[in-house]
């Protein structure tokens, strides 16, 4: 047997105290209308926004096509954690180490003049290490502590600071500075690893993550974008689904691939002029060769997408087209060049479930779509969901209206106080005592 599209397993929703949502187990097959009924506060839209990431929920697992709907750790995971972890324990060492001190010791105070990168480096790796450093001082060449802060000798030229630097005993001040300084190395790596992975952890179900799985929803209260147009609303709803079928060699995409070219031969330009033997020269140009590498990397990232070319033209007149053919499936093709804050209120519900659709569900989740509807436009709604699940979109939805659950649901699911308390066909609910008291209480409930 195939698993079910959808499948919650003692899911549970808890904000603080107060549990909204408790052990609900739900399941939709593919194909299927299934809807989520129960009075006002039985935690309905809760159960929504766990499976589609707006909350994560407390307990229990949702399942899409039979695989946990969360991300699974991945290597471009570990290495985001790793390098959080190293930068901030890079900034628990610097602080631990004392910054100010340190641009002292080694850009201010230097033994050596002018500008050296690798000088630098060496003084900074000797400033961490809490090792004695050399100073020049009004013509002599004085012995420091790792900080600065006590002279241990002086000379009257470099080399001999040299010869009496590395002839001094072990300083216990600085093996203790080396122990603190590595432990604030370790422990800021390990919070930031730790940290990075906590983030990790409550970004693995997000509506975006859930979007790219196939799954849209709609919301209880519209939130369309009121000062776009209707087309303009489906439109962005399709941007993850809009590419190029044409290679980069086409003609019509010229110059998303002389763009990159151009600055990938700049930098190559810059690379044979490089003067590896001077590095004061260098590190600039290092530098500028690390921004040309990262403009060649952002302009291959969007010309991927044709940003630069006339077969844009194509896509958007393309896109531009399938839109159309939804809005025309909801009814709205006339509106396309409509605001949607001038929309009726009905429209505006289908004008959701369009945009909803551009994403190119399997699953589609509706929040009380008919609600605020008349009667002719709840006919029509019920229509058109009928429709969709024709299409080959499986839908679930929560609704007040029994007309429209009864009509065409072919599973309904009932919460009550969070808890669900029946599940089956619409027959079956609609005999179901639990139901009926929940609904419209007992005698003795006056």
């Amino acid at each position: 047997m195939t698993a079910p599209l959808l499948e919650v397993r003692k899911l549970t929703l808890k904000f603080g105290g107060l549990t909204a949502v408790s052990e609900v187990d739900l399941t939709v097959q593919e194909g299927e209308v299934a809807a989520v009924i129960g009075p006002n506060g039985a935690g309905k839209t809760s159960l929504f926004n766990a499976i589609t990431g707006i909350y994560e929920p407390t307990s229990g697992e949702v399942l899409l096509g039979g695989e946990d709907v969360r991300e699974p750790m991945t290597r471009r995971h570990l290495v985001q954690q790793a390098l959080a972890g190293l930068l901030l324990g890079t900034m628990a060492l610097l602080a631990t180490a004392n910054i100010d001190t340190m641009w002292l010791a080694v850009v201010k105070n230097r033994a050596e003049p002018g500008f050296s990168a690798g000088a630098m480096a060496q003084e900074a790796v000797r400033y961490l290490q809490a090792l004695p450093r050399i100073e020049p001082r009004v013509g002599r060449f004085f012995v420091v502590s790792g900080d600065g802060k006590t002279t241990l000798g002086t000379a009257k030229t470099r080399q001999e600071a040299l010869v009496l630097r590395d002839a001094l005993p072990p300083q216990p001040a600085a093996a203790t500075a080396r122990w603190l300084r590595l432990l604030a190395l370790v422990v800021g790596t390990a919070v930031g690893v730790a940290a990075a992975r906590a983030v990790w952890k409550r970004t693995r179900r997000t509506p975006t993550s859930l979007a790219r799985r196939g799954v849209a929803r709609t919301f209880q209260n519209i939130r369309l974008f009121h000062n776009m147009t209707v087309l303009e609303n489906v439109l962005v709803a399709m941007d993850r689904h809009l590419g190029h079928t044409q290679p980069w060699t086409h003609p019509s995409r010229r110059l998303d691939t002389l763009l990159p070219l151009g600055l990938l031969g700049m930098l190559l330009a810059l690379v044979a002029t490089l003067r590896l033997g001077d590095p004061a020269g260098a590190l600039p140009a290092i530098l500028l060769g690390a921004f040309l590498l990262g403009g060649i990397a952002y302009l291959v990232h969007i010309g991927r997408r044709g940003a630069f070319s006339q077969a844009t033209l194509a896509l958007e007149a393309a896109a531009s087209d399938k839109a159309l053919e939804l809005l025309t499936f909801v009814g709205l093709a006339q509106n396309a060049n409509d605001l949607s804050r001038n929309l009726p209120y009905g429209y505006q519900r289908r004008l959701e479930i369009a945009r909803a659709l551009a994403t190119q569900p399997r699953l589609l989740l509706l929040d009380e779509p008919a609600a605020g509807m008349n009667p002719s436009e709840t006919v029509a709604l019920m229509h058109l969901i009928r429709q969709i699940r024709d299409r080959g979109v499986t839908v679930l939805l929560i609704e007040h209206h029994m007309r429209v659950v009864m009509g065409i649901s072919d599973r309904i699911t009932v919460l009550v106080h969070g808890k669900r308390i029946a599940e089956g066909t619409a027959e079956e609910i609609r005999n179901n005592p639990s139901v009926i008291e929940a609904y419209l209480g007992t005698d003795g409930e006056h």
